[in-house]
């Protein structure tokens, strides 16, 4: 059945999605490693004599919440109506930050609900040369959330189990948007549950569909400090140390394609670093998912308030 539905999406027109860049995934930087930009003297002179300014309060107005969950809303009853491809980039780095391993998959791809239970689940399957799928199921999921669980950040569900903060609307680009800082409640321990993340969106200021997510685990500076100094204090007989350095992780969603007032998934990425310092790091590997060629189609479906994607 999944074969056929996608087999029918084939022929219809494409919509447009950014093309995949070519060669390994870049490393990104942690902000924490970026340099900042000099200022001139003049500018932080006038800064000793400014009152900082306070930082705006973890809260959302009312109002705004349900507009944000109305929104989740309508991403649940479109998850069962789409079929795409793809393009899984895995890439491992030396110790001079250059990728020295890197593999390249690509998939049909759609969503499905699971038998019992509310929860979304990944198909993947392999694609023929014609672009058609092949075979049957391919098991290649992320080890942390999902590219379409990123859209249910301010269900009603889930905003029980995040704090937010409101940093205001700017043009980013050319889109008029809205900054929200999001804080999980949940500790980190696998990283695969959304609730299990802080970081940063950036919502379209009129529809309030994501388009840019930028993501850590809660907690994560102060966790790598705590087993920094656990690692940096831990040797055996020879003078070697006993334990891992402590790794770091780093989550990108980028909502590149609008279709019916909402935005979907055209990039998701996992990068994981590793500590050298407290305060420095290193990249290790990267994930990087492309989805392109969506096919959308109309059909019921009865996803229940609270469906979340899972593995």
């Amino acid at each position: 059945m999944l074969f056929s539905v996608f087999a029918l999406a084939v022929g219809a027109p494409a919509a447009q999605t950014p093309a995949p860049s070519d060669g390994p995934p870049v490393p990104h930087p942690r902000p924490e490693d970026r340099q900042a930009p000099s200022r001139p003297a003049a500018a932080a002179s006038q800064d000793k004599d400014a009152h900082p300014k306070p930082e705006a309060p973890w809260h959302l107005p009312e109002e705004l919440r349900e507009s944000l969950a109305r929104t989740a809303e309508l991403y649940r009853e479109h998850a069962l109506r789409f079929t795409c491809t793809e393009t899984v980039r895995l890439a491992r780095y030396d110790a001079e930050g250059e990728a020295s391993d890197e593999s390249v998959r690509r998939y049909a791809y759609l969503l499905e609900r699971e038998a019992a239970g509310e929860t979304l689940r990944e198909y993947r399957q392999k694609i023929k040369e014609d672009g058609t799928p092949r075979g049957g199921e391919v098991r290649d999921e992320e080890p942390f959330p999902p590219a379409y669980s990123w859209v249910q950040l301010f269900s009603r569900f889930n905003q029980s189990f995040f704090a937010y903060r409101d940093r205001g609307e700017r043009f980013e680009g050319y889109d008029w948007v809205r900054e929200i800082d999001f804080l999980g409640a949940l500790p980190f321990t696998d990283g695969q549950d959304i609730r299990q993340w802080e970081g940063m969106v950036l919502v379209d200021a009129v529809t309030l569909a994501p388009l840019e997510i930028r993501a850590r685990p809660t907690g994560q500076d102060g966790r790598v400090r705590a087993l920094y100094d656990r690692w940096s204090q831990a040797f055996n007989l020879l003078g070697l140390h006993l334990a891992p350095r402590p790794l770091l992780y780093g989550a990108f969603v980028q909502f590149g394609l609008r279709k019916d007032g909402l935005s979907f998934p055209t990039e998701l990425r996992y990068d994981t670093r590793v500590a050298v310092s407290v305060r420095q790091s290193e990249p290790r590997w990267a994930s990087s998912r492309r989805y392109e060629g969506y096919q959308f189609f109309k059909t019921a479906t009865t996803e229940a308030p609270g469906a979340v994607v899972g593995k």
